[in-house]
C-alpha cells in the first residue's frame, strides 16, 4: 500500500512541477489552475483503466492552452462517471467545477449538474447513463458548450503632466479586441508597440483600426504612431480563431503626449 501511495504522490508531484514550469515560461494565468486538479486526478487514477486517457488529456492541457479546458472537462466527467472510488469521483468533480468557474464556458450549468449527480449516485449503471444522456439533453435544449461571446475590452489610461499612458491587457482568442479611446480633450500624438505571436505563418493576424482606416499586420513586432482627438477610438483586433496547438496572442504597450 505504501508503494502504491508513494507512486500516486510521485505522479502528482511530477504534474505539479510540469504545471509550474509551463507557468514560469508562459506566464501565470488563473485559467491554468484546473490543471492542478487534473494532475491530482492523474495520480489518484494510477493503475486504473482511466489512467491512460487522463494522462493523454494532461499532456494535451499542458501543450495547448486553448484545448486545456476541454482536456480537463473530459477527464473530470469521465472520473465522475467511472471512478472506482468516491475519492476519484470527487476529484473529478473538482476538476470540472474549477474549469467552469475560472474559464467562461456557455451552457456550463448542465455539465456541472450532471457531474455532481454522477458523483453522488452509487449505482454504476445509472452513472454510466447519466453523463451522455445529460450532455445530449443539454445540447438539445441549451446548445453545445463553447466560449462565451466576449465584448471588446476598453483599455484604462492615465494622464500625468501631459503624458498619456494606456494599461492594455493581452489580446487572445478569449479576448479578441481591445479599444483605446482618446482623452476627452486636446489633440494627442499616440504611439503603440505591438508584439504578436503564437502562429506559424505570415498571414495577417491582427487589425489596427482608427476611424475608417485599417491596417492589417502579421505576427512580429511593430511600432505605429497616430494622431487622436476626442471621440477617436483605436481598436486592436485579433483576426485568428481557434486552431489546435496555436496560441495566438498580442502584447501591446501604448502612450502619447498632448500636442
Amino acid at each position: 500500500m505504501k508503494i502504491k501511495d508513494s507512486s500516486e504522490v510521485a505522479v502528482m508531484l511530477t504534474g505539479y512541477t510540469a504545471w509550474a514550469a509551463v507557468n514560469l515560461f508562459r506566464g501565470f494565468s488563473s485559467a491554468s489552475l484546473p490543471l492542478i486538479a487534473l494532475f491530482t486526478l492523474l495520480g489518484m487514477s494510477l493503475n486504473t483503466s482511466i489512467f491512460p486517457l487522463i494522462l493523454g488529456c494532461s499532456l494535451l492541457g499542458l501543450i495547448s492552452p486553448v484545448l486545456m479546458p476541454w482536456a480537463v472537462l473530459v477527464s473530470g466527467l469521465l472520473a465522475c462517471t467511472v471512478g472506482i472510488t468516491m475519492k476519484i469521483r470527487i476529484t473529478g468533480f473538482v476538476a470540472v467545477a474549477s474549469t467552469l468557474w475560472l474559464i467562461p464556458v456557455s451552457s456550463s450549468i448542465p455539465l456541472a449538474v450532471v457531474a455532481a449527480m454522477a458523483v453522488l449516485i452509487g449505482k454504476n449503471r445509472l452513472r454510466y447513463f447519466l453523463i451522455p444522456a445529460g450532455f445530449i439533453i443539454s445540447a438539445l435544449i441549451f446548445g453545445l458548450p463553447g466560449p462565451l461571446t466576449v465584448k471588446p475590452v476598453i483599455a484604462g489610461s492615465t494622464i500625468t503632466d501631459g503624458i498619456l499612458t494606456y494599461d492594455i491587457p493581452k489580446v487572445n482568442t478569449s479576448r479578441n479586441e481591445v479599444l483605446l479611446p482618446a482623452p476627452f480633450e486636446g489633440v494627442w500624438a499616440v504611439w503603440i508597440a505591438l508584439e504578436a505571436g503564437g502562429v506559424r505563418d505570415s498571414i495577417p493576424m491582427m487589425a489596427i483600426r482608427l476611424g475608417d482606416e485599417m491596417l492589417l499586420l502579421p505576427s512580429g513586432t511593430d511600432t505605429l504612431s497616430f494622431t487622436m482627438v476626442p471621440g477617436d477610438t483605436l481598436a486592436i483586433t485579433l483576426m485568428r480563431g481557434f486552431r489546435p496547438f496555436n496560441h495566438s496572442v498580442i502584447h501591446t504597450t501604448a502612450g502619447g503626449e498632448r500636442l
